[in-house]
């Protein structure tokens, strides 16, 4: 934006000198020409009335042959001819032939880079002689040169000074116009927490940010409210269904195998309950969004966490293993251990015992990319699109529950991405991508 307002307000600078100056050298310049014309007009008609006082009253071209002429100005060449055209003076420098037949001839006489001048001597009708003064035109050149500078000069500082007030006034828009951008690109991204600066700027501007921080309050208010609401919710509940789940354990203890398969089915779906309390509790934190980012040593926490859930897979049955690439990259603290903890959570109650998982970084160049893949089920295409929104499943096989749903949220709250693709010969692969976390390569 900053170049576009000076660019156009240059031009139109620009555009409104020529217009203006150049007109006024043409008629300043014009104006000289006219001057330095009429001077040497009227030296030329002084000489002639000096000259005619010389000739007489009869005209006898003996009173002023070879007379001394007065002092005429420097670069100046004069010539008197007599009635019949024959040279009767000369003075200063030497008067081109042609110009002489011209005034001979009682035509305009012209000279290259020299102003000539012809005045009569004597009555205009019959005068006794001619009067030729060729005025050299290089000090008239040398003014109209100087001119051009002097306006060349102020156009140049003028455009200068546009330059300057049209880059601060650029400046004075765009600055507030850039930090309200990017607030709201960091509110895009899930930072409710910033606000933009409302005392800079134009007033029109002013009044959006002021609008923008106003919204951001409300969004905040909301959203705050919200998690409230969620995690009291799943707290409240918490207490009857304890309640609820004891009496049923007590109550099988004592019923008769018939009843005894209905209530274990109960208290299956009460743990169901548990763990999708479980799971709006988590999404709740997840959405906690005002953390600092930080550099993580992605490695580092990866196999950290592949140790902890060895014993698990072990359990399950499942071949658990890591393939590492060191990289950092600037992200909340917490977020990428709930993350694996969630993508392996997912993959070991879908495979089944002698299947894989792998968790593996790769870093090439600015992109750091974090993989877990195993080779079980997978999901169909169509699952897949969806699979990170919450309390989807795919009615056979996996579900995803909350756990994708709240990965995608933790990441994206560190300006990553993920995808969920095919694993080749089957399975699934969640790829997630944390170049956007202002990745850094760590130094090998």
């Amino acid at each position: 934006m900053t170049r576009r307002i000076l660019a156009g307000f240059v031009a139109v600078l620009v555009a409104l000198l020529v217009l203006l100056v150049v007109p006024l050298g043409i008629k300043i310049s014009s104006q000289q020409h006219d001057d330095f014309r009429s001077n040497a007009l009227a030296a030329a008609r002084a000489l002639a009335s000096s000259e005619e006082e010389r000739l007489g009253d009869t005209g006898d071209p003996a009173d002023a042959r070879n007379a001394t002429l007065p002092p005429i100005a420097t670069g100046d060449s004069v010539v008197v001819l007599g009635r019949d055209g024959d040279v009767l003076a000369r003075s200063g420098g030497r008067v081109p032939d042609a110009v002489i037949e011209a005034a001979r001839g009682r035509t305009a006489p012209r000279a290259a880079d020299a102003v000539v001048a012809v005045a009569s001597i004597g009555p205009s009708r019959r005068p006794d002689g001619t009067v030729v003064l060729v005025r050299d035109a290089e000090p008239l050149d040398r003014r109209v040169h100087a001119l051009w500078l002097a306006l060349a000069a102020a156009a140049m500082v003028t455009i200068a000074f546009g330059a300057v007030t049209a880059a601060a006034l650029a400046r004075w828009i765009a600055r507030p116009l850039r930090g309200l951008q990017l607030a709201a690109t960091r509110m895009g991204h899930g930072d409710v927490a910033v606000r933009t600066d409302v005392d800079s700027g134009p007033p029109e501007v002013r009044e959006v940010a002021a609008a923008f921080n106003e919204m951001a309050d409300r969004i905040a208010a909301l959203l705050h409210s919200q998690r409230t609401m969620t995690a009291d919710v799943s707290h409240q509940l918490r207490t009857p269904l304890a309640a609820l789940q004891l009496r049923l354990e007590l109550l099988a203890d004592d019923s008769p195998e018939a009843a005894r398969t209905e209530v274990v089915a109960a208290l299956r779906e009460i743990g169901r309950l548990n763990r999708l309390l479980d799971g709006l509790l988590a999404v709740a934190r997840a959405e906690e969004l005002d953390g600092e980012r930080s550099v993580i040593d992605v490695a580092a926490v990866v196999s950290e966490r592949v140790q902890m859930w060895q014993p698990v897979a072990q359990d399950a049955g499942v071949t658990l293993s890591s393939s590492l690439e060191p990289a950092t990259a600037r992200l909340t603290p917490g977020h990428l251990e709930q993350v694996l903890d969630n993508l392996l959570a997912n993959a070991m109650d879908a495979l089944s015992p002698g299947q894989r998982v792998t968790v593996s970084t790769h870093a090439d160049g600015g992109r750091v990319v974090l993989a877990v893949t195993d080779d079980g089920p997978g999901m169909a295409p169509a699952r897949r699109a969806s699979a990170l929104a919450r309390f989807e499943g795919d009615g056979a096989g996996r579900k995803a529950g909350l756990g994708l749903a709240i990965v995608a949220r933790l990441v994206t709250a560190d300006h990553g991405s993920i995808t969920l693709d095919e694993t080749p010969g089957g399975g699934l692969t969640a790829s997630i991508d944390l170049t956007h976390s202002d990745y850094v390569r760590m130094p090998r």
